[in-house]
């Protein structure tokens, strides 16, 4: 089981490269690209919500924590400690009318699971993503 948890600040520059980070870690372990491209996606949507929402438009702590299980699965946990999604979160596509609220939609759709939670102050997004045996390295 590998785990390992990457932080960074909620600014643009900061949660981008926070992804990429994450993403290079992994590609130590997972050869698939499609896969590794797909968790880059994911990563991205989500810690772009953090930017935007969490901390209304000032700068905060995020964290991804990562749990994998070689030839198995990723889980990704994005955590930020600002506002919350409340009710307000939805997994479904907003229409194309909108301009804006697909990422929780995008992230649904690459993903095996998705939830949203409160832990003491906490605000997850859980990501599981079951990945099979042949993406990974050997």
């Amino acid at each position: 089981m590998i785990r390992r948890t990457f932080r960074a600040t909620s600014s643009p520059d900061q949660s981008r490269g926070l992804a990429r980070e994450v993403v290079a870690f992994l590609a130590g372990y997972i050869a698939d690209q499609n896969v590794l491209h797909d968790v880059d996606i994911m990563l991205t949507e989500a810690c772009a919500n953090v930017v935007r929402h969490a901390y209304g438009g000032g700068e905060g702590g995020l964290e991804v924590r990562l749990r994998a299980e070689l030839g198995a699965f990723v889980d990704l946990e994005i955590v930020d400690w600002g506002e919350g999604f409340g009710e307000g979160a939805r997994f479904e596509n907003p229409g194309p009318e909108s301009e804006g609220g697909r990422g929780l939609f995008i992230i649904s759709m690459l993903s095996d699971a998705v939830a949203i939670r409160t832990d003491g102050g906490e605000n997850i997004l859980a990501i599981h993503k079951q990945i099979g045996k042949n993406a990974w390295k050997t």
